[in-house]
C-alpha cells in the first residue's frame, strides 16, 4: 500500500508531502525487512527455544504420552526444551539443510526414522518408546485372533493412513499367516477370497458401512465410547504377540550429541526407560497438562483427552521403552517384513543406525 500512495503523492507539495514519501519509503524498507526475517525464521528456526538448550522433538499422541514422565519434570535450568509438535510436521524437524536448526533429539515413526536418518551419520536410534497401539474395531465382528484370523477373508476392514505403518502393518500381519487382500480402490467391489482393505480418510468416515476398521489409540477409545464399537483385534497380538508387538515411534539423537554428551545421553535415556511409571498413577488431567505445556503452536490443540486416559487405554497405547542394543534385530524384521509388502515403503537401516553404548 506504501507504493501505491507515493506513487499518487504529488511532489514538492508542502510538508505533509515530503513527510508522506519519506514515510513510505521508511514503510518499504521496514516491510522487507520483516518479509526477509519471517523468511528466514520459517526456512528453519527453532521458535522460543533458549540458547545452548537440548531439543526434543516428538509428535502428539502416543509418543508424547511415551515422554510425559519426563516432561513433567521440565524445569527452566535444565537445558532442555521439549517440543510437542503435530504428526504431520515431525519429519521437518530432523530434514532441514542446517544441521543447527534441527532437532537435537527426535521421536519419529520407525519408516521414517528408517527412511530419513537410516544410514546412521547424521542421527543414530538410541531406542524404541512405542511398540503398536492398533487395534480393529467393529460393531457386528466376533473377535479375531491369530487361530481364525482367516475369517477375515471375504470381510472389508477400513483403513486410516493405509499407506503408512498401520495399512503396511495390517498388511504385513496377513501375509505373515498366508492371507490374501486387496486394497479397493475406484470403487472396487469386494472380493470374496480374500480380506478387502479400503482407504479410510480420517475418523469421520468411520460410519459402520464396513465390517471393521483399524484405528490407533486414543482415536479407538473415542469409537468405543461415543460410537458403539468393540474392540476385536489386536494388531500387536496378531502380528507378533500383544508383549512384543513391534517398534513403532523411536527415538534417535543427533550423532554430534552423541559424541559430546554421551554420559547424559545414557542418563537421559534411563529417565525415560522409567518414565512409563509415572502413567500408570497419573490422572488424565495431569498428562494432558504435561503435554499441553510443552506444545510447539499454542493454538494446535492436543489429540489427548483427559477423560479417555484410563489405564486400560494408556496400557493399550505401546508404551514401552526399549533400547537400541535390544530392539534392533526387532526394528530390522520389521522393516523387511513392511519392505515385502511394499518394495518403496521401508528402509532396512544400516548397522551404523544403531547407538548401542
Amino acid at each position: 500500500m506504501g507504493g501505491t500512495w507515493i506513487a499518487y503523492s504529488p511532489r514538492g507539495s508542502g510538508l505533509f508531502g515530503g513527510l508522506s514519501m519519506k514515510f513510505g519509503r521508511f514503510l518499504a524498507r521496514a516491510l522487507a525487512i520483516v518479509i526477509v526475517a519471517c523468511g528466514l525464521c520459517f526456512s528453519g528456526c527453532k521458535e522460543d527455544v533458549p540458547e545452548g538448550e537440548t531439543t526434543v522433538y516428538m509428535p502428539d499422541g502416543a509418543p508424547a504420552l511415551a515422554l510425559a514422565g519426563v516432561m513433567k519434570d521440565d524445569t527452566e535450568s535444565d537445558g532442555v526444551t521439549y517440543r510437542v509438535v503435530a504428526p504431520a510436521l515431525i519429519k521437518t524437524k530432523i530434514t532441514y539443510s542446517d544441521m543447527d536448526e534441527n532437532a537435537d533429539f527426535c521421536v519419529l515413526p520407525v519408516t521414517a526414522a528408517c527412511k530419513l536418518v537410516g544410514a546412521g551419520t547424521e542421527y543414530k536410534m538410541l531406542g524404541a518408546l512405542t511398540q503398536g497401539n492398533l487395534y480393529l474395531i467393529s460393531k457386528t465382528a466376533k473377535e479375531y485372533t491369530q487361530e481364525n484370523l482367516s475369517d477375515l477373508i471375504g470381510k472389508t476392514v477400513g483403513v486410516l493412513q493405509i499407506n503408512e505403518v498401520p495399512g503396511l502393518t495390517l498388511k504385513a500381519t496377513l501375509s505373515k499367516h498366508g492371507l490374501p487382500y486387496a486394497e479397493l480402490v475406484d470403487g472396487a467391489s469386494a472380493q470374496a477370497d480374500k480380506v478387502n482393505l479400503k482407504g479410510v480418510a480420517d475418523a469421520t468416515a468411520i460410519d459402520g458401512s464396513l465390517d471393521c476398521y483399524l484405528l490407533a489409540e486414543p482415536a479407538v477409545s473415542v469409537q468405543v465410547n461415543k460410537n458403539g464399537y468393540t474392540i476385536v483385534g489386536d494388531l500387536q497380538a496378531l502380528y507378533s504377540s500383544a508383549e512384543i508387538g513391534y517398534p513403532q515411534a523411536v527415538l534417535v539423537a543427533k550423532t554430534s550429541i552423541l559424541q559430546e554428551k554421551a554420559e547424559w545421553t545414557k542418563a537421559f535415556l534411563e529417565k525415560i526407560s522409567a518414565a512409563g511409571e509415572w502413567l500408570k498413577s497419573a490422572s488424565g488431567e495431569e498428562i494432558v497438562h504435561t503435554v499441553t505445556a510443552h506444545l510447539e503452536d499454542e493454538n494446535y490443540a492436543t489429540s489427548l483427552k483427559a477423560p479417555l486416559l484410563t489405564a486400560d487405554v494408556l496400557a493399550r497405547c505401546g508404551v514401552r521403552f526399549s533400547y537400541a542394543r535390544d530392539c534392533r534385530a526387532d526394528v530390522d524384521s520389521f522393516m523387511s517384513a513392511l519392505k515385502s509388502v511394499n518394495a518403496n515403503a521401508a528402509v532396512v537401516p544400516n548397522a551404523d543406525f544403531y547407538w548401542t553404548e
